[in-house]
């Protein structure tokens, strides 16, 4: 018996009720707050399906900063702050050109996978530094995608994988003047469908893998969290285990579940690489939602973090404003995560995490630390909001 258009929604419909399920279900929705997150985490993956599973053109691609994750509306898989993201999806089978201008961000970096989560055959096929492509004085570039081999800059894709997803990422340092790359992509083979509509067969397909891969995100980021506090409790660091997920394969992960209560602080202390192409810690809550850092100052890079004379970093996590450079803001968030990103450093620095009265503070904090009045804090975040909104057009 043909599988019908009602058969694909009812269990479209099943597999958001089971996402639901699944996040309500955990321990990481136990009060109100937590409920509306993990509530609001099931709607988000919903999108981020439907963008990543169910309207990809390979035939028309597109580069989309939006399919994962928005600075302010939604956010899906613990999205780095710093990090300017873009996707769009090819087929292996077809020729494509890649047209851009650096920008002025830290650097960037492009990835190539095939599939995502929940797909069978998914896998990161590689990576590769944009700096080391072929570049004009002007700064513009252009990438050829295809299965035979072109002179130039040229990415190989894999004829026999239909559902490749791009990956590009500027890495943001100075949110108030780096600039993002310009980007476009086209399809150059005369080869492949050039109709505009999806089809009935594949739409169901399309579905299906969007149903898959919310229940699939939703099963791996709370279990994630259990496996955090089952290793090394709450308040501590703990080094990221996974292997081929979608983020920077070449960089180190440290997580954090943190549970603090009004007039807690965390003392975060660490060796400030003394290189590194990329370090920062940021925030989440327990459904791996990026906490709003437009509006709060959720997360630092090593740009925005003021080391200590002895080389140290410390920051202070806490709801209220302790009246330090480095605050980590949890927005409200009592229960949540702090990640680390390090890329390019050898070795990868251990951080230690302390919890004080939050009027102690300063008895901790190195002695050189300067005050942050309430105006100089209103005067930080209301650069951190411009930055975004100038990086996203907002």
């Amino acid at each position: 018996m043909a599988v019908t258009g009602s058969d694909i929604w009812k269990r479209h419909l099943a597999g958001l009720d089971e996402t639901r399920d699944i996040w309500l279900g955990s321990p990481w929705a136990e009060d109100e707050q937590e409920r509306a997150r993990a509530m609001m985490q099931v709607i988000s993956t919903a999108h981020v399906a439907f963008n990543i599973g169910t309207s990809p053109r390979t035939n028309f691609p597109y580069f989309d900063k939006h399919p994962f994750h928005h600075p302010i509306a939604y956010t899906w898989g613990l999205c780095c702050p710093d990090f300017h993201y873009r996707h769009a999806f090819v087929d292996g089978a077809r020729t494509y050109r890649i047209r851009g201008r650096h920008g002025a961000g830290h650097w960037s970096e492009v990835h190539l996978m095939a599939g995502f989560w929940g797909d069978p055959d998914y896998v990161q096929l590689g990576q590769w530094d944009l700096k080391d492509f072929e570049t004009a004085a002007d700064g513009s570039f252009e990438i050829i995608l295809s299965a035979t081999r072109h002179d130039g800059n040229w990415i190989e894709l894999d004829p026999d994988r239909h559902n490749n997803m791009i990956v590009f990422r500027d890495v943001i340092y100075d949110w108030s003047v780096d600039a993002a790359t310009e980007l476009e992509i086209e399809p150059i083979s005369p080869d492949g469908p050039s109709i505009g509509y999806i089809g009935e067969q594949d739409l169901y397909n399309r579905i299906d893998k969007a149903t898959t891969f919310a229940l699939t995100s939703a099963k791996h980021w709370v279990q994630r969290a259990k496996d955090i506090v089952e290793d090394v409790g709450f308040n501590r660091f703990w080094e990221g285990r996974e292997a081929s997920l979608g983020g920077i394969q070449h960089a180190a992960y440290h997580f954090m579940l943190f549970s603090i209560e009004p007039g807690d602080a965390l003392l975060i202390e660490v060796d400030a690489p003394k290189s590194a192409r990329f370090w920062g810690l940021q925030t989440a809550d327990l459904c791996q939602q990026t906490l709003d850092y437009m509006n709060h100052q959720s997360s630092l890079n090593a740009f925005q973090t003021q080391v200590d004379p002895d080389g140290k970093a410390r920051y202070v996590l806490s709801l209220e404003d302790p009246g330090v450079p480095n605050w980590i803001d949890t927005a409200g968030v009592r229960r949540g995560i702090a990640a680390w990103r390090w890329v390019g450093t050898d070795p990868v620095p251990q951080s230690t995490v302390v919890k004080v009265p939050l009027a102690e503070v300063r008895r901790h904090v190195h002695a050189e630390t300067p005050a942050v009045s309430p105006e100089e804090r209103r005067a930080v975040v209301a650069g951190r909001r411009a930055g975004i909104r100038r990086l996203y057009g907002l």
